[in-house]
């Protein structure tokens, strides 16, 4: 239609309206373009709004797991000082045989590295946040959260070796009754198998525990490691609140 009327406008050399026949061809591309821009620019926010919202979700699971973490490695510290300092000292276990042989248990315990960066690395590989100070915040965090979960995340020779000293019997109470598992990511130490523990010759357990010379500078090391470990936790936590403040902000949400 548009192309017959510019034609005939040609035809009869009415060059004005030429002119607004260009005119209006020219606004009504310009219009469609801007339209189609401002709809995929809509669409790119309402998808980069929806992988943050599911960014923010991932983080806040890593905050619940490192929560956990600390304070199931807190549990592995305080059990392996108690350990350490029964291999150095000279008493005898006494009525407390059971729970040393649970602190020995729980002193070479490993958690591995249950964090999720699903949400994270499909995000960067789309090129989301979109912020600038979004993503450094983002950033931040997965990259202290993967660097940092190394420091103790391989099993330590302590832990073979103070586990061959357990009789099968022990061992069986000490993993049923002594960890659990409340979720597909979390464990928890408890000590409810100390009961189980007394019908048990847990002294002679010990006593081969305290006459292996490697068993203490073993412990010792992995000891240090994971004093070394809590130290970053308020870290990783501060990193992850700081990413989330900043998405919330980022996608108009309540910190």
């Amino acid at each position: 239609m548009l192309l017959r009327r510019v034609t005939e406008h040609v035809k009869a050399q009415n060059w004005f309206a030429v002119f607004l026949d260009f005119v209006i061809v020219v606004v009504g591309v310009f219009i469609g373009i801007q339209v189609a821009n401002w709809n995929d620019a809509r669409l790119q926010r309402h998808t980069e709004r929806e992988f943050l919202v599911q960014l923010r979700n991932e983080i806040a699971e890593s905050v619940r797991v490192l929560e956990f973490q600390s304070r199931y490695v807190n549990e592995v510290v305080a059990s392996g000082r108690r350990g350490l300092a029964f291999l150095n000292g000279g008493d005898d276990c006494v009525s407390q045989c059971e729970a040393l042989l649970v602190d020995f248990f729980h002193a070479s315990q490993v958690w591995g590295t249950p964090y999720d960066y699903t949400k994270y690395q499909e995000a960067k590989r789309i090129g989301f946040p979109s912020s600038p100070v979004v993503s450094t915040k983002v950033q931040e965090f997965y990259s202290y959260l993967n660097g940092w979960d190394t420091v103790n995340g391989a099993a330590p020779p302590y832990r073979e070796r103070i586990r061959s000293y357990f009789t099968p019997e022990a061992a069986e109470h000490l993993w049923t009754g002594c960890m659990r598992l409340p979720g597909s990511v979390i464990e928890e130490l408890t000590r409810d198998c100390i009961d189980d523990l007394k019908a048990l010759d847990v002294k002679a357990m010990l006593q081969d525990i305290r006459a292996d010379p490697a068993l203490a500078r073993e412990l010792q090391f992995w000891l240090g490691q994971n004093i070394f470990a809590l130290t970053g936790y308020p870290d990783m936590i501060r990193y992850a609140e700081a990413a989330n403040t900043a998405i919330a902000e980022e996608i108009g949400l309540a910190p």
